[in-house]
This record gives C-alpha cells, structure tokens and sequence, in this order.
C-alpha cells in the first residue's frame, strides 16, 4: 500500500508525477494500492495502468482544496483558514487505511511523506496484532519546511515504528542524523525516464538565446530571482527570451513582477496544444505557459538553450528534496544552471554537469546564465556530461531496483 498526497488525478493531468511513475516501476514486481486525496473530478476508485488507486474524500467535494496545485504546506501559508480540513483529511485518510488493512492482506506500506503520510500509515495500525511494516519516504517538505520541537518529537515517534526511511538527498541524511533519528536511512533519489521520454532529439532545433524554468510557482523554487536575473540579463543580451513553465499560488505575484522588467505573454498549453518549437521567438520577452503534462516537458527541455533551476530556502525553511527538473533537463540534453543548494550538489558537479550560483544572488545568476548563452562549446560539454552521468545514475531502470530491494527488505518484517 503507497500513501501519497501527491498524485496525479487523471491521465494528462500537470500534478508532479514522481509517486506515480515509481508505483508503475513497483508494479512489475508487487501488486500496488495507492491511497491518494479525492478532488473534484477524479474517481473515488480506479485501476490505472495496473494500479489499484483508492482516493479518499476528507470535506464536501466542492470545498476540498488543502491537496494538490502547489502542495499542502504552500497552501497552508497562502490561507491559514483551511486549516480546518486537516483533521478530517487527516482522519479521513486514516480510516480509509485501516479499512484497506483489514479487507486485504498487505505486506508493507510505503509512506510518502513522514508527516502525514508515515503518522497516518502509524496510526491506522493502533491496536492491531499483526503490524505492516512501514517504509517512510521524505521528499524535503516534511523534513525541512515543517520546523519546532512539536514536528521533530512526531517525525522520531512516526520513524521509530517504521521499519525503514529513504530520502532522496545526501543533505537530507545529514539532516536525519542531526535530527537524533536511528531508523536505518538510505539515500535513494526519484527518477525519471530518461531512456524514452526525457532524451535528446537531433530534429529538434535548439533556440540560441532562450531560458528555461519548469516547476511550481512557489516560494522556494527561487522565480522572482530569476525574473531579476533576467532583467540584467536582457541588457546584455537583449536577444534573450525567458519561458516559465508551471503554475503555484504565486504566479499572480510573479507575472506582476515579470511586467515591470519585460514585455510578458501568457500562453495556455491546453489551448495552444501545439510544439513548444513552433513558438515565435520574442526577444526580450518573459513567456508563462502555465502548467503542462509531463508527457510534454521534453519538448521544451529540447527547445530551450539552457534551464536554471534559481531554488531558495524559504522563509519556513523548507527547500528542495532533489530537484527532478535538473534531470529531466539533462536527460533531454539542455544544459542547466541551478542555485548552490545542498540536495542539488547530488545532481550538479559545478563546471561537468552544470553551473551553479549562490541562492538569491539575481546578478550572479544573470551572469551565469549569459557565459553559457554565449559559448556553446561550454554548453555541448555540460550538456554531454550531464546526460552520460544521469542516465547512469538517476534512470527508473537503477532506481526501481534499489527501491524493490528496499522494499523487499521492509516486508521480511511481515513474515
């Protein structure tokens, strides 16, 4: 049984897909439930591509809105006020466990999230004689953006009843082991498909002077420093083009800012439905597309020249896990220029595979971004380095296989 309360709703849907694609990867070896928040237009329960999806309804339907498009933490802070769904989205998603438990026999339960995914996946076992063992995952928000006493006592109690926690950085392990948590830690990151879906593709032109951001439209993901980068940037090179790709409860805030620096277009990728590669070129120019499929991305990883990837700690504290985009980009040979974060120092060994930059540094960032608009000899060898090491190491291929072997490990336990 997977908990997550990030999942796609439907096929083409733009929610982060990373559970997901691993669940299907799992699938080849274990039968899969996945627990998942309900919304408005998705079914209460589905089998998807082998995937038994099992989504739970935690308030009136028209009023559910503490899941999905920007994250649960990043709600909470826009609208303190729906706060009033968390103990029923906490509560509900309990009884639906405990249900699922006891009407079918469960070798593990693989929580996505040590808070709430790994207290609820705890908690729906209270009083049961025969315990699943629980495999937490924690993917940065839990760990980092949730501070305070309160949180570090309900992280050490939830862990130390589950058999075994991975997370998907090396600084996220240190931050573990500061954290007084024993429970044995493995490092294993998300991956992509970067044999199939996120590759190079020689009749895709590449543009000479356009970059790229893909993500939420959130805090931590840095895009107003960007943004200034950008200004900077369009004084030197005013040939330049800026595409952001996504959508968050910032993108209000971000657009505002993006006019006061260049002309800004907004496309709908639903609507439009057409190759990023057919796009006018619009020097100078700050395009939003809003959010797009994954399915989609590498149309725009191939197209763009470079992508930054301009991440923060934000002012919760709470920061990248990983960073997919980083790969995703590398996979599709786009060479990437990120902040200097400390979970993106597993993906960007500065000068080989990427370029990175000091956090909120907007000018330094600006400057990184035209040394490699301006030398394509840089960008070959980025890109080139980047794609070999990443395909090595960050595949679905190798990264199922550590998550199976771990997998198999924590069901021992049951037996």
């Amino acid at each position: 049984m997977v908990l997550t309360s990030t999942f796609p709703r439907w096929p083409g849907d733009t929610e982060p897909r990373f559970v997901y694609d691993l669940c299907l990867k799992l699938a080849e070896s274990f039968e899969m439930h996945v627990v998942a928040p309900h919304t408005d237009g998705a079914e209460r329960l589905e089998r998807w591509n082998g995937l038994h999806v099992h989504r739970f309804q935690y308030f009136p339907e028209q009023w559910q809105s503490l899941a999905y498009e920007g994250g649960i933490l990043t709600k909470l802070r826009k609208n303190p006020l729906i706060a009033v769904q968390v103990p029923f989205f906490l509560g509900s998603q309990i009884l639906l466990v405990r249900r699922l438990l006891e009407r079918l026999s469960f070798d593990a339960v693989h929580a996505h999230w040590i808070l709430p995914q790994g207290l609820c996946a705890v908690l729906a076992q209270a009083g049961r004689r025969r315990k699943v063992p629980i495999l937490c995952t924690t993917h940065g928000g839990d760990l980092f953006g949730l501070r305070g006493a309160l949180f570090d006592a309900l992280r050490r109690w939830v862990l130390s009843r589950s058999a075994a926690v991975t997370v998907v950085s090396r600084a996220m392990a240190e931050r573990m082991r500061t954290s007084g948590i024993t429970t044995p830690c493995h490092v294993i990151p998300m991956g992509t498909d970067l044999k199939a879906l996120f590759t190079p593709d020689p009749r895709t032109p590449r543009r000479t002077a356009t970059v790229l951001f893909v993500g939420r439209l959130v805090e931590k993901k840095g895009v107003r420093y960007l943004i200034q980068a950008f200004g900077h940037l369009r004084r030197r090179l005013p040939e330049a083009e800026l595409w952001i790709v996504g959508s968050g409860p910032d993108v209000a805030f971000l657009k505002k800012q993006a006019a006061s620096i260049a002309p800004v277009r907004s496309l709908d990728w639903r609507e439009e439905r057409v190759p990023c590669l057919d796009f006018p070129v619009c020097p100078g120019a700050i395009t939003f597309f809003g959010p797009v499929p994954h399915g989609e991305l590498p149309y725009f990883y191939r197209t763009a020249t470079v992508t930054a990837v301009p991440s923060v700690v934000a002012q919760s504290g709470d920061q990248e896990g990983l960073g997919l985009v980083l790969v995703e980009a590398m996979g599709c040979g786009c060479p990437v220029i990120a902040s200097d974060l400390p979970a993106i120092r597993d993906v960007i060994r500065p000068g080989e595979t990427g370029l990175v930059v000091p956090p909120k540094e907007s000018r330094a960032l600006a400057e990184a971004i035209g040394t490699a608009l301006s030398q394509p000899a840089l960008r070959q060898k980025l890109s080139n380095d980047a794609r070999r090491w990443a395909l090595q190491a960050l595949d679905w291929t190798t990264i199922e296989e550590k998550y199976r072997t771990t997998l198999t490990e924590v069901m021992q336990r049951s037996r």
